[in-house]
Parts: C-alpha cells; structure tokens; sequence
C-alpha cells in the first residue's frame, strides 16, 4: 500500500496569478480536497482544469469550523489507508485564522506523512504593504466577538505595545464588526495610529491610513465591504 499524506495546502487570498507551481502540482497528486467551502474551492480547480494545468478534480469533502472536531479523524483514517488527502481554506494557509488545527494534529500524533505547500496569506502580504517597520509584530488574528473577551484580549497586548515602542499589532476584521473592534481599540489602547488594508491582491484593494478615532469617524457612516487586515502602531 502506497504511504497516504496529508498535504496543507495554501491558496490565493484573491488574485488567482498567486498560485504556485507546486500548489499546481499538489492539487494533481491529491485524491480528496477537505475544504470550507467546496463552490469556492471549485471554482480554483475548475481554473487550474481550464488552463490544462491539472487534468482532473479531486473529490470534496466539507471542513470548516462548524465540522472539523468530528471530521478530522476521517482524514487520519484516509492518510493512514495510504490516501493522498489535500486540506485547504477558502484563500491562504489552513490554521491561521482557519480550520485545519486538529487535522494537521491529528495526523501528526498519528505519525502520518505531514506536507506543508506554502501560499500567500493576508498577514504576510499586509505587513510589508503597511509602510510600518516593527521589532516585534503581535497577530491576533479576529478579535473575540464578545466585547469582555475582546477587551482581555487588547489589554493583553497592550503591554507588549507599551514596553517596546515599535510592536506592530495585526488584526483580521470582519467588515461588520469593523466599527466596533476600533472602538474596543480606542478605549484600550487609545490613540493608536491604524492602517487598513482592504482586498489585497484584488482590483478594488485599498490602503487606508490613520489614527483610531479617524477610522472611527470615517466608517461610522461609510459601509465597508471585503477582507480587512487592520495594523496599529505606536506611530
């Protein structure tokens, strides 16, 4: 029986011309796709068919946040059956702000093949694109939709902020939560100085600059959509 793997695999986090050729080759070994959401996942594979860089589809299996504690064991049993199993999200790396902790976890305490196929991810494209050097970058990745647990959660990081001046804070948002996790920052962390990067890779990406209470005063009455990667500084 051939050895199974379990490959990790990083995605485009909007501009398809980011793929790699070994993400390519990747998604033409692998014989199952576990993935959030499969009609976004689809519409990557069904790219790669159209451009004759793959030449078939692997199965999809359904993983997301809602699923992956109960499901994570069927990728151990198809890894250990000698099955080459692809896990992706919707766009950048599994397990930074995404699912795929317990299967890489899973597999590794099963001492199963683990393969990591790097890809692009907001964090690493917002921190060079920010214009904000730094000593130290702290990633939160969302901030708790509960404003105690928010809160706990800044006031964490604060100290850090205050104890070496060039700390980088990187946070995801969510484009309806947006309003409020500057708030949350303003009474926390105060006047901190913010950029907000906006769809990066994608044609409506948009940088946006300033303090806290600017950005709050900006989308009090503006709607934001899209992806949101928000950096704060001590600027």
């Amino acid at each position: 029986m051939s050895r199974g793997c379990l490959y990790v695999i990083g995605t485009p986090i909007g501009n398809l011309g980011d793929i790699t050729l070994r993400q390519i080759a990747t998604f033409e070994n692998i014989e199952v796709l576990f993935c959030e959401d499969s009609r976004v996942s689809s519409r990557l594979i069904n790219h790669l068919l159209t451009k004759n860089l793959i030449t078939k589809k692997p199965r999809y299996v359904p993983y997301n946040e809602f699923n992956e504690d109960r499901i994570f064991t069927q990728i151990v049993q198809m890894v250990t059956d000698g099955i080459q199993v692809g896990l992706v999200s919707d766009a950048g790396m599994p397990a930074i702000s995404d699912p795929g902790y317990p299967a890489i976890r899973g597999c590794l305490n099963a001492n199963l093949s683990v393969q990591v196929i790097p890809g692009p991810t907001a964090l690493t494209t917002a921190l060079p694109y920010c214009g904000i050097g730094g000593e130290v970058t702290l990633y939160l990745g969302f901030l708790p939709k509960t404003s105690g647990k928010a809160m706990k959660m800044l006031e964490a990081s604060r100290e850090m902020l205050e104890k070496i001046s060039s700390t980088r804070i990187v946070l995801y948002v969510s484009p309806h939560r947006l309003l409020k996790d500057l708030e949350h920052i303003k009474q926390v962390l105060g006047e901190v100085h913010c950029v907000l990067l906006r769809e990066l890779t994608k044609q409506y990406e948009e940088r946006i600059e300033g303090t806290v209470a600017e950005l709050i005063e900006k989308y009090a009455t503006t709607k934001v959509k899209g992806e949101l990667v928000l950096i704060l500084s001590q600027k």
